[in-house]
């Protein structure tokens, strides 16, 4: 039996515990400029136990832990660039991690060529450094998609898969075989760009079990959003074209401890927020 047909039999016959739910500073990041500590204890108010960030607002390591405790929110993960990986930043980053209380990093974003696979091979290379530093620090570290992972192909392969396949009949071997992620490097799957770029994100489970502690859970809305009110641009509204159920059941049987809700179209208002955690908990009963 395929590996995918054993991860879907798995999902239907599997119970387990449901993800927490945390929520993307990202999602209401106009908000949080006006008003960090506010709106984290707002968010904590309508049902988020986490949170995710890579924003600070002029905090500290100690001062962004003390507004996360007085919002009683967990600091899940936190989002940074691959250039905080590197060294000699990586040991100011896991200061950082430590001083905050955080044992996580989701590296955020990184646009590489859609020619050359040589760009993506040196973030490979940081993240595989970083992780196996990480690592005896007792931090993970995981790698979190856009869409274009997903769209951009080299050999017949998306980027993402790309990524984390071996290297066999590669033709980036020049001197010595070419290493893809090890697998200390963990995945933050966002789903919503998983589906804007072409993927199905429980097939993207089904390919690589186990490695997705935290997972995004943005809404899969195509061409920005445009005319949706605050309120109708969450995870499950109408114009979100992502089979939740389906996701979030395949997520449990996995073993995800986190949804990191993410809807990013009104970053001025918790509304969207509001609307994804109402829905989530009504199909996770």
């Amino acid at each position: 039996m395929k590996l995918a047909s054993i991860f879907f039999a798995l999902i239907a016959t599997t119970a387990c515990a449901a993800p927490r739910l945390a929520f993307q500073v990202y999602a209401v990041r106009d908000l949080c400029e006006k008003d960090f500590a506010g709106t984290l204890k707002a968010a904590r108010a309508i049902g988020y136990e986490g949170v995710e960030t890579g924003r600070f607002f002029g905090l500290d390591a100690k001062g962004l832990k003390a507004a996360c405790d007085e919002a009683d929110l967990e600091l899940v993960a936190l989002q940074l660039y691959p250039h905080n990986l590197t060294e000699p930043q990586l040991v100011e980053t896991i200061k950082f991690c430590k001083d905050c209380g955080c044992n996580r990093i989701n590296v955020a974003w990184y646009k590489g060529s859609k020619e050359n696979p040589n760009d993506w091979q040196l973030l490979v290379n940081v993240l595989n450094h970083a992780a196996e530093a990480c690592a005896k620090e007792g931090i993970a570290v995981a790698y979190h998609n856009h869409d274009h992972e997903f769209r951009i192909k080299f050999g017949g392969k998306s980027v993402w898969n790309w990524l984390w396949a071996g290297d066999e009949g590669d033709a980036l071997r020049q001197v010595t075989a070419t290493p893809r992620f090890s697998d200390r490097v963990l995945q933050e799957l966002d789903c919503g760009n998983c589906i804007l770029g072409g993927g199905d994100p429980v097939r993207c489970l089904a390919a690589f079990p186990h490695r997705n502690p935290t997972v995004h859970v943005m809404p899969a809305i195509e061409g920005g959003g445009k005319g949706l009110k605050p309120g109708e641009a969450g995870v499950g509204s109408a114009a979100d074209r992502a089979d939740w159920r389906r996701i979030v059941q395949a997520l449990a049987a996995d073993g995800t401890q986190w949804l990191v809700v993410k809807p990013v179209i009104h970053p001025d208002s918790l509304a969207d927020l509001e609307k994804s955690i109402a829905y989530l908990k009504g199909i996770m009963k």
